[in-house]
């Protein structure tokens, strides 16, 4: 039997993950969306020292009140699965995948990866001390992850089209490149 913390999460588990970082408006709490979540442990996975998973899902869900100790296991199990699968697809050397959500448009499906950008530098403001030592090559590679996650909040975004998908297509780069900085500053 595989270990829990070694299989993907399947479409619903995900989806039941979401409901339940969703459900925080209506409780009045504060939780990164799954996106954000992601980016978040995408950062201190890449960075320079993994925090405790009580700090990170702490700051992931606040202090949520659960139906039953079931649930918490269960969502806690998730996020914890979450984290891994990011460590084996950076570990892996293949190209990594940012989080990104589809928005329907009309008749257009919209990617976005800015609340993914936006949950990264969560997680690099968490570690300040350590990514601000960060050399100016490396800060290169933190830009279009900064650049994107500035529009997480805007209402319109002051970026055209080929700009945007510009900065997009150096995601997978510069976490890569940040993750192989910070394990050949570890060592």
């Amino acid at each position: 039997m595989p270990s829990q913390t070694k299989a993907q999460l399947t479409d619903e588990e995900f989806s039941e993950l979401d409901s339940f970082l969703l459900a925080s408006d209506d409780e009045g709490e504060d939780r990164l969306a799954v996106d954000e979540a992601h980016g978040y442990l995408t950062a201190l996975t890449v960075g320079p020292e993994m925090t405790s998973s009580d700090e990170w899902l702490e700051a992931v869900w606040g202090t949520p009140l659960f139906s039953d100790e079931s649930s918490e296991t269960r969502m806690r199990g998730y996020l914890l699965r979450m984290q891994d699968e990011i460590a084996t697809a950076l570990s892996s050397g293949e190209i990594f995948e940012p989080m990104m959500l589809e928005e329907i448009d009309g008749d257009e499906v919209i990617e976005s990866f800015e609340g993914w950008c936006f949950g990264f530098m969560l997680g690099v403001a968490s570690q300040s001390n350590h990514w601000e030592a960060l050399p100016k090559a490396e800060q290169t590679l933190l830009a279009p992850i900064a650049k994107l996650a500035l529009l997480h909040d805007e209402e319109e975004n002051e970026m055209d089209d080929e700009e945007y998908e510009a900065w997009i297509e150096m995601l997978p780069g510069s976490v890569v490149g940040l993750h192989h900085y910070w394990r050949h500053r570890q060592h």
